[in-house]
């Protein structure tokens, strides 16, 4: 059963990657590409997967059309068309810059103008997460995994600077969201799939006025804590 699950995953991903793109080059706008992320091939990825999604605390998030920087908890690659399911407006990804090469998931995060992060070094990382800043202030909207790795059991891992360095670039607030349940539907390093229940919860946006490199540490344990608590 599993290996029918991801089968039909692999073979729905690779439909809907290539419809968006040809959206994408037709149309101009990267906007339809990733609102057919959310709208068609999530939902689709979510049953194939047997996942009973609950989800908490929408009403946290505000009816405008503000950006956010999405910091979320990372147990499996599930995660990413969880989030893009729940989500109530369409949402970039910020991912090393190797993933551009890979056929079709590459191909797709390229024409749709998601956020590349160079870590050869890190002031090439740094450079690339306040490049990111400036494109987060123009009107994207953000979904980030600060352990930077998803875990292989549920406690969350140490938050990396990065994020919260693009955060204080593009001067918009935080989404705090913890997902429950995700890693023992898909769990790290594995191809088995299992149904089950998933739960997302959204916190109340976290303002990121005042953050600098003086106050950047004690506000990553603050959000770590909002993400915990959820």
């Amino acid at each position: 059963m599993s290996s029918i699950r991801l089968a039909g995953m692999i073979i729905w991903s690779i439909l809907c990657i290539t419809s968006s793109i040809l959206v994408r080059f037709l149309t101009f706008s990267t906007h339809l590409g990733v609102a057919m992320a959310r709208t068609m091939w999530a939902p689709v990825i979510l049953w194939l997967a047997g996942i009973k999604l609950t989800v908490k605390g929408l009403e946290n998030i505000p009816t405008d059309k503000q950006s956010y920087i999405v910091v979320a908890n990372h147990q499996s690659v599930i995660d990413i068309p969880i989030l893009f399911y729940t989500l109530p407006f369409n949402v970039y990804f910020v991912a090393k810059k190797e993933i551009a090469k890979v056929p079709f998931i590459g191909w797709y995060m390229y024409a749709m103008g998601m956020i590349f992060i160079d870590r050869g070094s890190r002031d090439k990382a740094m450079q690339s997460m306040i490049n990111a800043g400036s494109l987060i202030r123009n009107g994207k909207s953000v979904m980030t995994f600060p352990e930077g790795t998803r875990s292989l059991d549920e406690k969350m891992g140490v938050f990396k600077a990065g994020t919260f360095v693009m955060a204080e670039k593009a001067g918009v607030p935080i989404l705090p969201v913890k997902i429950t349940g995700a890693g023992k539907i898909w769990p790290s390093g594995s191809f088995t799939i299992k149904g089950g229940p998933v739960t997302v919860s959204f916190g109340e946006p976290i303002s990121t006025a005042g953050l600098n490199d003086q106050t950047r540490a004690a506000f990553i344990e603050e959000v770590k804590g909002r993400v915990e608590a959820l």
